[in-house]
């Protein structure tokens, strides 16, 4: 629990930094105000003020925010020239502002992908060893531990795991013999892969290990790019199919899921954590992007109206609006943490 705890902290403070630093730098650059730069929420516990910023780190160290003149309706600094205000600079500005925060997490998602395929290599196919046992399933349940190998299926040596798998895959309800091979013993196990609705398919509940191809720098970048763009694409097809029902939302992890997996994910190892901070910056920048009044998606979504219009909107309408969304956000939130207890201490 408290390597989850720890790991859950670590990963979103890099996540958050990331995001947040992007709203930062794009606001300087286009000469908006920065009136504090925070990593965390809740009442402060250091503060430091450089230039007309305040940086500050938070009782709760998770997430975090910048705050830039002109961006809420609240009270202004008197002593802000009218020209450095948010809703007073050109559209060009405005979408600089907000979105290169969103865009900073795909950065990092697009550099941690790419120092892994530099360092450790491109995955290019998969042992017959097993990486990762997840736990509840048949695969715990009859004794199979990370570090084992495969030797046969059902009497028939394996000698590609990619079609042990789909055997795997398409033996639902069936009874399988499993060869092991453990620490320079044979053990034979029974194991009968379950049915998964959402998949389709039979699982015992075991990942295997790939096998990495080292490539050059140049291969890492474009390997890095290629797999940034298909988590990207992997959101949408997800975003997609909430919308159209095919997706339920009691699907979908909250803090307390996301710390779980955050947990799971450490405890497998250095590589896979990586990869998994790396899939999480991508979610967050991509579900920012939507226009939806409170995310980043939204403010585009104004300024753009505002820049076709001419003129500009009220900003306490707008104001409003985004505070109705950050209620319906938060209860969103509150649905999924509920579902995320209801799937710790009420397994079906």
């Amino acid at each position: 629990m408290l390597i989850s705890v720890l790991a859950f902290f670590l990963v979103f403070t890099v996540v958050a930094l990331a995001h947040e630093f992007g709203h930062f730098i794009a606001a300087k650059f286009a000469g908006i105000r920065v009136y504090e730069f925070a990593l965390g929420f809740g009442p402060k516990l250091l503060s430091i003020k450089r230039g007309e910023t305040v940086y500050a780190l938070n009782l709760i160290p998770i997430l975090g925010y910048v705050k830039l003149a002109g961006m809420e309706d609240e009270e202004e600094d008197p002593s802000c020239p009218e020209d450095r205000k948010y809703y007073n600079k050109p559209f060009k500005d405005k979408l600089l502002s907000v979105a290169s925060g969103p865009l900073m997490n795909l950065v990092l998602a697009f550099l941690i992908l790419t120092l892994i395929f530099a360092l450790v290599g491109v995955p290019k196919e998969i042992s017959n060893v097993i990486e990762k046992v997840k736990p509840g399933t048949v695969a715990e349940k009859v004794g199979l531990k990370p570090g084992d190998v495969l030797i046969s299926l059902n009497g028939a040596k394996v000698s590609s795991m990619a079609a042990a798998i789909e055997q795997i895959h398409s033996s639902s309800g069936k009874p399988l013999t499993l060869e092991i091979g453990r620490a320079g013993k044979t053990l034979k196990l029974k194991a009968t892969p379950q049915y998964d609705p959402k998949l389709k398919v039979g699982l015992l509940g075991f990942t295997p290990k790939p096998l990495y191809v080292r490539v050059t720098p140049l291969a890492a970048l474009y390997y890095g790019a290629q797999q940034t763009l298909a988590m990207v694409v992997l959101m949408f097809i997800i975003i997609w199919q909430l919308i159209v029902g095919a997706v339920s939302v009691r699907d979908l992890a909250g803090p307390v899921g996301i710390a779980q997996v955050t947990g799971q994910y450490a405890q497998s190892g250095a590589l896979t954590l990586f990869h998994f901070v790396a899939f999480l910056s991508v979610n967050i920048g991509v579900i920012n992007l939507l226009p939806l009044p409170a995310l980043d998606g939204g403010h585009l979504t104004f300024a753009f109206i505002e820049w076709v219009r001419r003129k500009p909107l009220d900003r306490k309408l707008e104001s409003k609006i985004h505070q109705w969304g950050l209620v319906v956000f938060l209860a969103l939130m509150a649905l999924v943490t509920f579902n995320d207890l209801l799937r710790i201490f009420w397994p079906k």
